[in-house]
């Protein structure tokens, strides 16, 4: 477990160059006559609206049993969601619960996102993390990660792969890096809805997904989980390899978090992050992540920004070395 601990109780904290300082007078916050609304900026049924959902229950009762609110805006890679979410009163009752991509993929995907994450919004908490799955349909020829790279390699660009976010993208484009493959991008535009079907009847060969929207499919044999992108063996389907023991350098999480618009006071930023801190210490919050093949995260504020920073480096790196853009 990794030891939990509560920053921004004092003094100024920045991202990108914004500062923010505790006000002197604070009003009482959380107001139980209001509802916090909190953003998810995808579909429902997606990777970062399972996490959220997953988790939401636990944040209201250690919020004083707090009425929260998830609204899905969906669109551009879930930019949509985020310029709204920057762009709201930064009081606390609009907070932002995204992935990873907002910060480290979409400011090189997207010319023109409609806000800037690092100055126009404030890092709370990162709340959970997961793997990605590489599968294919239950009934396709290939059976393994190595036999889908033998054929790639040897029909380039033949094979298909379906996309539903940037992130997917942006992850195939590291794995075919990686694997030295060529693969035909199927992006879906409407999230996953036909994700899964079209990989099912065998419209398309390969889906890389998050493992929140994927473990469900995999468990009970719609599809077939033939590689993770976690580091070690994903402890929730534990008999599908990493693609590092199938030789290929890959290694590769996602996570998710909570963010509030900038100018939100540093004393509800704090109070945020230790009512999230504690929600990840109750045992059903890990149960409730698990269904969703995610563990919990939490930590301080500083912890989420060095996760962005790093991250960031590395997935920049990638898109323009792949030269990615969203479709």
């Amino acid at each position: 477990m990794i030891r939990l601990a509560c920053l921004l109780t004092v003094g100024v904290f920045a991202l990108g160059g914004v500062s923010f300082t505790a006000p002197a007078h604070a009003q009482a916050y959380p107001n139980a006559s209001r509802s916090i609304r909190v953003i998810v900026p995808y579909g429902p049924g997606q990777a970062t609206d399972l996490m959220c959902r997953a988790f939401i229950e636990a944040l209201k009762t250690t919020l004083n049993h707090q009425a929260m609110v998830i609204e899905n805006k969906p669109g551009a890679g879930g930019n949509i969601g985020g310029a709204e979410a920057s762009k709201s009163t930064p009081d606390g009752y609009t907070l932002l619960c995204t992935g990873n991509a907002t910060h480290i993929g979409n400011p090189f995907l997207y010319q023109n996102m409609g806000f800037e994450p690092m100055t126009d919004l404030v890092p709370i908490v990162a709340i959970a993390g997961t793997g990605y799955a590489v599968m294919v349909g239950a009934k396709h020829k290939d059976k393994s990660i190595a036999q889908v790279v033998a054929e790639a390699k040897a029909r380039p660009n033949q094979l298909t792969v379906g996309l539903a976010s940037t992130t997917a993208q942006v992850v195939n484009g590291m794995f075919s890096d990686a694997a030295k493959v060529s693969l035909t991008k199927v992006p879906y535009s409407a999230g996953n809805q036909g994700l899964f079907p079209d990989l099912m009847r065998g419209d398309t060969d390969l889906v890389i997904e998050a493992m929140p929207s994927s473990m469900a499919r995999m468990k009970d044999g719609q599809v077939k989980g033939i590689a993770v992108t976690n580091p070690t063996r994903n402890p929730f389907v534990p008999d599908v390899p990493t693609l590092a023991e199938s030789g290929i350098d890959l290694k590769l999480l996602g996570w998710n978090a909570f963010y509030a618009p900038k100018g939100t006071p540093n004393d509800i930023v704090a109070t945020l992050n230790r009512a999230a801190n504690e929600a990840l210490k109750d045992p059903t919050v890990a149960q409730r992540l698990a269904t969703v093949a995610s563990e919990p995260l939490g930590g301080t504020t500083e912890r989420l920004v060095s996760m962005i920073r790093e991250d960031r480096a590395r997935w920049e790196k990638t898109i323009k070395e792949l030269g990615l853009k969203a479709e």
